[in-house]
């Protein structure tokens, strides 16, 4: 995703999902190596917290975007056509 979106998605998760405060949310650069997307990329450390996974989920789809878990990472990223 461009980066304008993913800051605008970013503000959009901290007014709809209220338990991300206080996580560690990262927004990535373009990486040419991604094998998810060559867009920016959020990433959100979720501690395991299942509210919050459901609250990112609802917003990722919404946008018509995709999460994938790493460990404790949530990744959200417009995916490869």
């Amino acid at each position: 995703m461009q980066r304008e979106q993913a800051v605008s998605l970013v503000k959009e998760i901290f007014d709809f999902c209220r338990f991300v405060e206080g996580k560690s949310v990262k927004l990535m650069p373009p990486n040419a190596d991604s094998v998810l997307s060559k867009g920016c990329q959020i990433h959100i450390d979720t501690r395991n917290d299942a509210v919050l996974e459901a609250c990112l989920q609802t917003v990722t789809d919404a946008n018509g975007l995709a999460m994938v878990k790493e460990g404790q990472l949530a990744i959200i990223y417009k995916p490869l056509k």
